[in-house]
């Protein structure tokens, strides 16, 4: 997944067994504390059918988990709500009307090599159709989110009757794309449609790629996916501060307390635990990958 879109939504070979796992997790039991940190992919394969033990294991000795939203908290209705709200355009806009000719072309020609009509996604916002392109590739590919981490940690979480804490509410994260153009006002439609049209030709095979160095725990592969990717354009740089750094930095806030106060796993997308203001790097406990 090169593009900015591509690697916040997201996060071959043989099967591997559920003790192979390696996976990123960090502890800061070397300073004394029970608290965890997960790296997750949000959309997995076969090879992700069962959640590691170590973070099993993890998840049985703390106090609650904590995740970037509860979506069990969230009704499918509340759901379509904020979606609506959010991710389709006003009246009076069209898909076609807030594209550049050209591009609106180039999207439409690649949704007819998914045997998909832009028509039925004229009142999407053009980030909402960035991210419903990024869903149909990962789905061609096997990756879907009941394999995620993410859900099967909090499916685990809430059979254990572990207390489940949402960092984030589901507007919030709907509103993510909005504040960058917001912020930004020399980033345009085309940009965020152009840079998500060249990395899905062109970096395809990155979230299988991600995939693998998640199941081996390798986090110089991510490092690397960082640093090479999310400061290439205007509109990389941006989502970067606004979807990564920034939302880190509140995180770090939030945390401190709960990791101070109780036994916690905390379990988020594994690029919030790379570059500069990583996460793990931010929080006042000093927490070691094992």
């Amino acid at each position: 997944m090169r593009s900015t879109v591509l690697f916040v939504f997201f996060c071959a070979g043989l099967l591997v067994t559920n003790w192979l796992y390696a996976a990123p997790i960090w502890s800061n039991n070397t300073a004394g504390g029970d608290d965890y940190l997960v790296g997750t992919i949000h959309l997995g394969d076969q090879r992700l059918s069962g959640l590691p033990s170590k973070i099993i294991q993890a998840i049985d000795k703390v106090d609650a988990v904590v995740l970037e939203v509860d979506l069990a908290k969230v009704s499918p209705q509340e759901q379509q709500r904020v979606i609506s709200k959010y991710g389709l355009l006003p009246a009076g806009q069209t898909l076609q009307s807030v594209l550049s000719g050209s591009v609106y072309m180039q999207a439409k020609q690649y949704l007819a090599q998914q045997g998909l009509d832009i028509q039925q996604f004229q009142q999407f916002r053009p980030w909402m159709l960035g991210l419903t392109m990024v869903q149909v590739a990962y789905a061609r590919q096997g990756l879907d989110i009941n394999h995620g981490i993410d859900k099967q940690i909090a499916d685990y979480a809430s059979l254990q009757n572990k207390q489940i804490i949402g960092l984030e509410t589901f507007e919030q994260q709907m509103r993510f794309f909005e504040q960058i153009f917001k912020q930004n006002s020399a980033i345009t439609n085309d940009d965020l449609i152009l840079d998500t049209l060249k990395e899905l030709r062109e970096y395809r095979d990155m979230p299988l790629e991600m995939l693998d160095a998640w199941l081996a725990g390798d986090m110089a592969v991510f490092e690397k996916i960082y640093k090479d990717t999310l400061g290439q354009s205007a509109f990389d740089k941006a989502a970067e501060k606004i979807l990564l750094s920034e939302r880190n930095q509140v995180w770090a806030e939030q945390l401190d307390p709960l990791v101070k106060n109780k036994k916690v796993l905390v379990a988020v997308g594994t690029l919030h635990l790379a570059g500069e203001n990583a996460l793990n790097k931010l929080l006042t406990d000093t927490f070691v990958q094992f």
